[in-house]
């Protein structure tokens, strides 16, 4: 047998070999993965239903589609006007939502006026209440107007969830962040160790940043 014909033959040899091991690999495999079914033979006889049988799937009465849903617990920027006046002067440039050196603010489509608007959630990003109130002075469309005499924006109201706080657990007023982190004067104070929040909460959401807890015991509704 010269050289060349040795090789072949090796070589041949080699390949049935790892023909028959990937055939064991594969029928191995299938013994593990696939149930034992049961022959025709050993199998019971099926017991006769005498009741109608029911196909498909129950669905249900009244199919409701296209159903409209309102964003909850969202706002728009500071100076909106009411929501009908700011959906029809907001052409949704978005220049507010990039003047807000925070990025507090993010578009969200209307399905009314078919347009992007800005929105901010102040429960996930805190409003940081600028003095210059860059957001506004970016609008040149007259939806969102400038505050007058010192004048501050009402966002919604701070509600103390105080299962949660931290006080509440400890039993005394180990925590005060909410009162620290208010901006305005006032708002927050504290009855013993719970924190309660006055009318004159603007719904910045300062005091939910700053809240070490979660879920946080704060929230802004």
């Amino acid at each position: 047998m010269n050289r060349k014909d040795f090789f072949k033959k090796g070589l041949a040899r080699m390949l049935d070999l790892a023909q028959e091991s990937a055939s064991e690999i594969v029928s191995g495999f299938k013994e593990v993965t696939e149930p034992e079914r049961p022959s025709l033979s050993s199998a019971p006889p099926a017991k006769k239903n005498k009741s109608k049988r029911k196909t498909g799937f129950a669905l249900p009465q009244e199919i409701k589609s296209n159903r409209k849903r309102r964003i909850q617990n969202v706002q728009y920027p500071p100076g909106a006007l009411d929501e009908t006046d700011f959906l029809k002067k907001c052409t949704g440039c978005g220049d507010c939502i990039y003047a807000c050196p925070y990025s507090v603010l993010f578009p969200v489509f209307d399905e009314t006026s078919e347009k992007h608007v800005p929105r901010m959630d102040v429960n996930l990003n805190a409003c940081m209440l600028c003095k210059d109130w860059p957001c506004i002075n970016a609008c040149k469309d007259d939806a969102l107007i400038p505050f007058r005499d010192g004048s501050k924006p009402k966002l919604g109201q701070a509600k103390g969830i105080f299962e949660y706080c931290l006080n509440q657990k400890s039993g005394q007023k180990t925590c005060s962040n909410c009162k620290d982190a208010c901006p305005v004067e006032g708002v927050v104070s504290f009855k013993g160790n719970k924190p309660s929040f006055s009318k004159g909460c603007t719904g910045c959401g300062q005091c939910v940043s700053a809240c070490p807890t979660f879920p946080r015991a704060i929230r802004i509704r």
